[in-house]
């Protein structure tokens, strides 16, 4: 919400906030991982109590910051725009008026998992516009400005992870997880907040659009997604 309110007077208030945080493998995963860690220090520990019991500690502060900013992946639904991307401290996420988004290229996805195996892109590096982690489940489709538009001119690392357009209108493909709550959900709050300000057009065709459980087959990206361009198994055609 603070992230938000930077935007207030631009955006509005919040209508919705959707959380794609780590599911209970991935923590159990990381605390498996300190346990390790941690007693492989016991094979030689220090000479003192504290000597001893300091790597455990160093490892928990490490591995909860690592889970920290894996859980900050939100998509934020306002009366005038979202925001999507990470509000893990130091990080921005990326802005996005209703005006900036593609008319009928908004879509629910379910089986989200197979999203990034689907366009493409999957065992290639991650990009900035697509927020998919290994656990992401349910999610939103859509075409929209770039993330250098959408960063509002900050340059920071994340300019190297920048795709480049890959929609058939020469604009940017987005995809934002929206967590163990249903896609339909995060479509109906677009459309209200998108109708309410007049942009009439998104809002029903997100509706009218629903939701689609992906099958990650490459050569469905385009009927599925829509504004993806036709590909093939080797690469876009």
């Amino acid at each position: 919400m603070r992230k938000a309110r930077r935007h207030r007077e631009e955006f509005g208030e919040v209508i919705e906030v959707f959380a794609d945080r780590p599911g209970p493998k991935t923590v159990t995963a990381f605390v498996l991982g300190w346990v390790l860690c941690t007693g492989l220090t016991f094979i030689n520990p220090g000479e003192t109590l504290l000597l001893a019991v300091a790597p455990g500690i160093i490892f928990a502060v490490m591995f909860g910051l690592i889970l920290l900013y894996l859980s900050g992946e939100r998509l934020i639904v306002c009366e005038r725009g979202i925001l999507v991307g990470s509000v893990a401290p130091g990080i921005r996420p990326y802005v996005i008026p209703f005006q900036q988004i593609t008319p009928g290229s908004i879509a629910g996805v379910t089986g989200a998992n197979r999203y990034l195996k689907e366009v493409g892109l999957q065992g290639q590096i991650a990009q900035s516009t697509l927020r998919a982690s290994w656990w992401t489940k349910n999610g939103v489709h859509f075409v929209a400005c770039s993330a250098e538009d959408a960063r509002r001119g900050r340059r920071r690392f994340t300019l190297a992870l920048d795709p480049i357009p890959r929609s058939i209108d020469a604009r940017w493909i987005w995809f934002a997880g929206t967590g163990k709550e249903p896609p339909q959900r995060a479509l109906e709050a677009i459309a209200r907040a998108a109708s309410a300000t007049g942009h009439t057009q998104l809002a029903q065709a997100a509706l009218d659009r629903g939701v689609v459980e992906l099958t990650g087959n490459p050569e469905d990206a385009s009927r599925q997604l829509p504004g993806h361009p036709p590909i093939r198994r080797g690469g876009v055609r």
